[in-house]
Order: structure tokens, then C-alpha cells, then sequence
């Protein structure tokens, strides 16, 4: 086996190129053919496995879901007292055109990726092209799966901070933790996540919070003024209100992802449906109705449960009314009593949706005289 070839295995796995990586590989495959080690060729290529979708079904994590970690030659920057790795380098698996954006935010997103790809002629004109961005917005909304959509768009690796090693209880080590991961990216062409950005960014003028907090702050914003263009800086928060006044002025734009609405959860469900599901009589009408006031990821969640109904107990491949609307009520009423009014309230939000009394008497075995005399006081509160 030529050393060469292994060593250009090693560089791309190294690089975090899934293409160059299937290249030389193929390449050190096509020499040892080449040599009559047919058995050896055989086995490397069947040795190599990269299926997207298997890939992503077996993560929980928003991030990890859309992107595989890579073995980077260079060692990570960790936090001194923990140990911890401050970073870690994922190679994103999505486009934009994966994510369900109003049209407005999308030519946003848009209009930075058209400058982050013409980064050198800009600067060679002496404009700077926006590099950093805060994404706001409530849980489940697609903030980071947005950013690994940007990064795919760029073809960039991502630089994911993680928080657990960032922050330290140690005084003054936080700062430092800061430093080390802007030093580590500022040489490369990367995007830096920094996810839950509220945790390093908070405002200085909380009583609350000791001294500390204003050099963390302080740090951070040194960092991020010193931050070469080559760097694409992407925040997230759920809670834009706690940061500090001077972050704002560090970003070149700030978008806010709220609730998906009707197009945008009609997307995420046809798409859902076409990938998972397609071979199901579902009415995609009822699922885009009830699906109302959840976040991306609930939307998510409410057609994989219903993927995993489909394919552990639908055996005639039609799924009923009755049956969306059991999972979507265990969906909603998890955590609470079938006693309680928060019940009675998710209920009548399936009668308000087209749910018949009868449909919810049979899930729920409550008389659909009780239900109809509990619905009239609802719609008396509507009032």
C-alpha cells in the first residue's frame, strides 16, 4: 500500500472534506486494483459509509442533526482548570434552500451571503463586508440551523463554541477562554458560532452580576473588534434583551426568527412528508392547521412522532383525522392532567380546528356532553 496515498487519506479526513476524503480513498482503492489486490480494494471501498439522512437521524441536537464533527489536525483551544475542548469544527450538510424562511429575512440572509463571497473584492475596495451576525428570536425557531444553512451556503466549516467549557467559575479564566478561541479562528476561513450569546454578552449595568461580567464583556468586545474579515462571527440568542448596549453596535445586522407562519410550517411538513412519509395517505391540510403556534423544531417533532406512528403501527398506509389528532394532543398535553383546564383548552383547540366531538370523545373517552357544556365556557372566554 503507497505511503503517499495513505498520508493524502489522512490530510483529507484531517481537512474535513467529505469529498477529498471519498477521492483518496478511491484513489488508494484504484492502486491496490491496480496491483490484483482485488480482495483489499473491495474491502476499503465497502469500508466506506456516508449516508446523509442515516446520519442525521440519530442526533437529538439541532446542530449536530445538520452537521458531523471533524477530527481536526490542529489541537483545540481548552479551558485550562476543566480540561474541556472550547470548540468544536463541524462541516455543515445544509443549504439555504433546506430552511423555511419568510421571504424578507431569506434576502437578508441573502445579501450577506452574496458579501461573504465576494469578501476580497470588496476589501480591495475598501468596503467591508458584514461579518458578524445576531440571530434573536424565541426557542425552536430556527436560529442555528439558519446559521449551519449560511455556513453550508459559504461552504465554510463552523467553529461551535461550547458554553460549558467557555465559561468557567474560575475569575478571569472566562476572558481568557475568550482570547483563545478568537486566536485560534483568526487565520482561517471559518464561520464562529456562538450559541445562547446572552451567556458572555450580558449587560454591565446589572446589579446583580459581579465585576466580572464587565471584563468578560469587555473582552469580548476587544475580540470582536479585532476580528479579522476572513472570520464570519454568528451569534444566537433567545434573549436579546439582556445584552449589552455596545454588543448591538459590533454586528453588522440582527434578525429576528419568530414562529414559523402558515407558508413557512407548510414547507417544513411538505418537505418532511416528500422525504418520509410519501407513500402515506395523510392530509397535509390538517397537519399545516394544528401545527399553528409551534416553533420550526415543535413542527419538527409533531411529523417525527407521527413518522414513528406510521411506521410502528399504520398498516394500511392511510393515517385518519382521529389519528393526528391523538398525537398531536400527546404532543401538547405531555405534562399535563387530562383534569386540568390547560387540557380542556388543548381540546378545544382541535374542535376549533375541524376535530369532530365525536372524534375527541373517542380519544379521549370524555362524554361529548361534557365536552360540548366545557367548549361553550371556552368560547365564552374567547369572547
Amino acid at each position: 500500500m503507497k505511503s503517499s496515498l495513505v498520508v493524502k487519506l489522512i490530510e483529507a479526513h484531517s481537512s474535513g472534506s467529505e469529498d477529498a476524503f471519498k477521492n483518496a480513498l478511491n484513489s488508494l482503492a484504484d492502486d491496490e486494483e491496480k496491483k490484483g489486490n482485488l480482495n483489499t480494494s473491495s474491502s476499503l471501498r465497502k469500508a466506506y459509509v456516508y449516508d446523509k439522512k442515516r446520519s442525521a437521524a440519530y442526533s437529538d441536537s439541532p446542530l449536530s442533526e445538520m452537521s458531523f464533527s471533524v477530527q481536526n489536525a490542529i489541537p483545540m483551544p481548552k479551558d485550562k482548570d476543566s480540561t474541556l475542548e472550547l470548540l468544536e469544527i463541524l462541516t455543515p450538510k445544509i443549504t439555504l434552500s433546506d430552511v423555511a424562511l419568510p421571504e424578507k429575512t431569506l434576502q437578508a440572509v441573502r445579501q450577506i451571503v452574496a458579501e461573504q463571497k465576494s469578501v476580497k473584492k470588496l476589501i480591495d475596495r475598501g468596503i467591508a463586508p458584514a461579518n458578524r451576525l445576531l440571530f434573536c428570536g424565541p426557542p425552536g425557531c430556527g436560529k442555528t440551523l439558519t446559521a449551519n444553512a449560511l455556513a453550508g451556503e459559504l461552504q465554510i466549516p463552523v467553529a461551535y463554541v461550547k458554553l460549558d467549557g467557555l465559561v468557567s467559575s474560575y475569575l478571569g479564566q472566562t476572558g481568557t477562554n475568550i482570547r483563545k478561541i478568537f486566536d485560534f479562528v483568526k487565520n482561517k476561513r471559518i464561520m464562529l458560532f456562538l450559541d445562547e450569546f446572552d451567556a458572555i454578552a450580558k449587560k454591565r449595568d446589572d446589579s446583580n452580576e459581579l465585576g466580572e461580567l464587565k471584563r468578560v464583556v469587555t473582552t469580548l468586545l476587544q475580540n470582536m473588534d479585532a476580528m479579522p474579515s476572513n472570520v464570519f462571527l454568528v451569534a444566537a440568542t433567545n434573549h436579546h434583551h439582556l445584552l449589552d448596549p455596545a454588543i448591538w453596535r459590533r454586528f453588522n445586522s440582527s434578525i429576528l426568527l419568530e414562529l414559523p407562519n402558515m407558508e413557512q410550517r407548510t414547507q417544513i411538513i411538505e418537505r418532511f412528508y416528500s422525504e418520509k412519509l410519501s407513500e402515506y395517505d395523510i392530509d397535509i391540510k390538517t397537519l399545516i392547521i394544528l401545527s399553528e403556534g409551534m416553533s420550526g423544531a415543535e413542527v419538527q417533532s409533531f411529523m417525527q412522532s407521527l413518522a414513528k406512528y406510521c411506521v410502528l403501527e399504520n398498516v394500511n398506509k392511510v393515517v385518519s383525522q382521529k389519528e393526528i389528532a391523538e398525537i398531536w394532543l400527546q404532543q401538547n398535553t405531555l405534562f399535563v392532567s387530562e383534569n386540568s383546564d390547560d387540557f380542556m383548552k388543548a381540546l378545544y383547540k382541535l374542535k376549533k380546528n375541524g376535530i369532530s366531538l365525536r372524534t375527541l370523545e373517542e380519544i379521549t373517552s370524555i362524554p361529548k356532553s361534557t365536552l360540548d357544556y366545557r367548549f361553550k365556557k371556552e368560547e365564552l372566554n374567547d369572547e
